[in-house]
């Protein structure tokens, strides 16, 4: 299972050229619009993806549970798509959503701000000066959007393990300077343990959607023999019985310990995902 990850300045590259360069490399492209089927196969509509998507929430969202519930909808469909071979995760800070979990090869594609501008200008039909807002826009959405949900900097080159200047290179001239570059596939054991992941993060997806849980800082593990520990703080004894019981008709449990601590919620949860 080789796995890239593409982080992108808008204008390195146009649309269309990140599935070019993945298929040069055989690799299944998890892009945008795999998002919006995969967000939509679990009832999530286009519009909630695009007011959440690469872009740091508002204050009013950030003060609810939904820029919350978009974090945990991406986090479920991106490892869900882990279980498969050979993937490209394209933008949604995948470099650091996988760090630590597997090995992957991290890119980021940039390029100078002339050429960016001219490559938007033309796509988008619009004028040199309305590309460059557009650029300026974009790249403070990305690099507050991997602030907000990982604590991590975007445009930093040391978060990545290639960053390539795409002004003067081909999609399939650069596929030829990846391809050696991928990681190997990842052992049987390793795939098994991230089954156990995946189906932690599909119960926590779960529980996240089921709003009058009201479920703050939610830990859930899952081990092999099919017991579920859940952790974290519910606002009454009622709604962590009622938790534990939405987890064991859950597919694959066999058995729930539940550690849910009852703290009333008074204040709404402004803490950013990465530091739960």
């Amino acid at each position: 299972m080789a796995i890239l990850t593409i982080a992108r300045e808008l204008g390195a590259i146009v649309r269309g050229e990140e599935l070019t360069l993945c298929n040069a490399l055989n690799l299944h492209c998890i892009s945008k619009a795999t998002l919006e089927k995969r967000f939509a196969d679990l009832g999530i509509d286009r519009d909630f993806l695009a007011r959440f998507d690469e872009c740091k929430p508002g204050i009013v969202s950030s003060m609810t549970n939904s820029a919350e519930y978009y974090w945990e909808t991406l986090r479920t469909v991106l490892l869900q798509e882990l279980l498969q071979d050979n993937i490209a995760v394209v933008g949604r800070g995948g470099n650091f959503l996988l760090s630590g979990m597997v090995e992957c090869l991290r890119i980021r594609l940039i390029a100078p701000e002339d050429f960016r501008i001219q490559q938007v200008a033309r796509e988008y039909s619009i004028s040199d000066s309305e590309a460059a807002k557009m650029l300026r826009h974009s790249d403070s959405a990305r690099e507050k959007f991997c602030d907000y949900y990982y604590g991590k900097s975007w445009r930093d080159p040391k978060n990545y393990d290639l960053v390539i200047n795409t002004e003067t290179i081909t999609m399939e001239e650069l596929a030829e300077l990846l391809y050696p570059l991928l990681p190997s596939p990842v052992t049987d054991g390793r795939k098994k343990e991230l089954q156990l992941v995946v189906q932690s993060q599909l119960i926590k997806h779960a529980l996240c959607a089921v709003q009058n849980l009201q479920l703050r800082f939610p830990e859930v593990f899952c081990d092999e023999s099919g017991t579920v520990t859940l952790r974290g703080s519910v606002p009454s004894a009622a709604a962590g019985r009622r938790a534990e019981e939405l987890v064991a008709q859950m597919p694959g449990v066999n058995a729930v310990n539940n550690e849910l601590t009852v703290v009333l919620h008074d204040v709404p949860n402004r803490i950013p995902p990465f530091m739960h």
